[in-house]
């Protein structure tokens, strides 16, 4: 199985952008092996209850100072090892679990984690996306599509 999970603030402008591309894929028509997740800020509460995967692909809004809109593909082996730097919006983070699953070598599946992080600037309270976020989701769908095939 493949599994989809997107997390975000849906009040908080872009941060929400996460959930937005997860609705947008679970309204298309993908193959059964893929299951998608809303995540919300539920960070790892849902990773803890997914179960096996052959693949878990995660997006979620960062803030590291890039080009807004830009999007960003990590795998489980590149991701930055911090706390509370800007990966995540979220706290506790996703990163932090799934880093500490990564080196208990608990299980081999956490080492099939993509990571997809959307460049935002705006979070301000509020349930729409900015303009250059919203203008770039097919973008974002297509890079994700892309790890289906």
């Amino acid at each position: 199985m493949i599994i989809i999970i997107g997390y975000g603030n849906p009040f908080r402008g872009d941060d929400g952008v996460g959930i937005k591309i997860v609705e947008k894929l679970g309204n298309m028509n993908l193959p059964e092996q893929v299951k998608i997740m809303n995540g919300g800020i539920r960070d790892i509460d849902v990773l803890m209850n997914i179960g096996e995967f052959e693949k878990l692909i995660i997006i979620d809004s960062i803030i590291s100072g890039g080009e807004e809109g830009a999007l960003y593909r990590m795998t489980s082996s590149t991701l930055p090892e911090f706390e509370n730097t800007g990966l995540s919006t979220h706290s506790p983070s996703w990163v932090s679990f799934l880093k500490s699953k990564i080196k208990s070598n608990d299980e081999d599946c956490w080492s099939k984690v993509i990571f997809y992080g959307v460049e935002i600037k705006n979070t301000l309270m509020g349930t729409e996306l900015s303009t250059k976020i919203a203008y770039k989701i097919p973008d974002y769908i297509n890079s994700i599509l892309k790890e289906l095939q």
